[in-house]
């Protein structure tokens, strides 16, 4: 099997250098974990690709820095894009129409709808299955979760707080780079949304900058309402000095609070405080398998579509275009003030216009 890597960089492979993340954390450790041997590679930075080469042990024959080339020359059945959003529509669609069976794209699908659609015809039109690393769908504490609401253990589900809080923008704010914070960071929170809650069908949002008039958000706030009738309160960026990526969901009978590393359960029980009213207190959270892991669990799904294996991916083409549409549905509520309806359509919010770049 002919596997490619095209990208090189942080989430392509240099974070299984990070001691405090658990492994394997890249589509290059979670490939190999899977048993899928990546034997071609392209970067654009010559350096970082034969630093990539050395550790997984490529020929330099198989080396390109351009993608066109590797995917016209060599044709790879498996083709993992890592690259910057801007440039996946032209190396998804490239790759299918070289007849790859199989393309995992890293988030978010790309920067706008127009393009995301694009890739979706491509694929379809060459029969390459597409999967989207939105990883969380892959991982066993949020699958665990969603079977444990799905089977009432927190009664009826009424609402949920979804917090993405980083740093503001840095950078130009290019058209073509697709948002902010909340694009680029807040994409894993609006895809486990969905994930979790069904589809988003209705949004409000605004967003704001700091100390700037023009160009992408420095934070976002969004009111989303999804199929299952659960309101979802969404902040994202926000210029903290910390990273938290927390959930946190509240039903008739309980509560859950999910992050990075943590995990928190409270059911309903007689109040120790006040007679005649229940409090929340701590329970043990459902029992998941603690030793899979996101990466190898989305790299296993690979092996199996490479196969033949007809299952629909847990983490679709689809499903990356409805992330980016939710995205942009705030950002076009926040510019015309009102409510936006889900789906948008085929037509793209203008971000030039809503952030006032050229």
């Amino acid at each position: 099997m002919k596997a490619a890597l095209i990208g090189c960089g942080r989430i392509g492979f240099l974070l299984e250098d990070d001691r405090l993340r658990k492994k394997p954390c890249t589509h290059f450790g979670g490939a190999k974990a899977a048993g899928i041997k990546i034997n071609y590679a392209c970067d654009i930075n010559r350096e970082r690709l034969e630093k990539f080469a050395r550790i997984a042990r490529i020929p330099e024959e198989n080396l390109f820095t351009e993608s066109s080339a590797l995917l016209g020359t060599v044709r790879p059945d498996l083709v993992i894009i890592a690259t910057w959003t801007e440039s996946h529509a032209s190396i998804c669609m490239d790759a299918a129409e070289n007849g790859a069976g199989v393309i995992v794209l890293e988030k978010p699908i790309s920067p706008s709808l127009t393009s995301a659609s694009a890739i979706l015809r491509a694929c379809s039109d060459s029969g390459t299955r597409l999967i989207i690393n939105h990883e969380r769908r892959f991982d066993a504490r949020y699958r665990r979760l969603r079977d444990f609401m799905d089977s009432g253990g927190l009664g009826e589900i009424k609402s949920a707080r979804a917090s993405i809080l980083t740093s503001g923008f840095n950078g130009e704010s290019r058209p073509e780079a697709g948002g902010g914070p909340l694009l680029h960071d807040g994409t894993h929170l609006v895809d486990l949304i969905r994930f979790l809650f069904g589809d988003i069908e209705s949004v409000r949002g605004e967003f704001w900058r700091h100390g700037r008039k023009n160009g992408y958000e420095d934070g976002a706030l969004a009111w989303m309402k999804t199929s299952k009738g659960i309101d979802v309160f969404l902040e994202a960026g926000g210029r903290r000095d910390y990273f938290v990526f927390e959930l946190d969901i509240s039903g008739t009978s309980g509560r859950i609070m999910i992050g990075n590393g943590y995990e928190r359960l409270y059911l309903k029980g007689r109040s120790r405080l006040y007679i005649g009213f229940n409090d929340l207190i701590e329970k043990p959270f459902p029992a998941y398998d603690r030793k899979k892991n996101c990466f190898r669990e989305l790299y296993i799904e690979t092996a199996g579509a490479l196969s033949g294996k007809p299952d629909a991916p847990a983490s679709s083409g689809m499903d990356g275009y409805r992330a980016l549409e939710a995205i942009h549905a705030v950002y076009l509520s926040a510019h015309k003030k009102k409510e936006i309806i889900l789906p948008m359509g085929k037509h793209d919010a203008d971000l030039k216009k809503i952030f006032g770049i050229r």
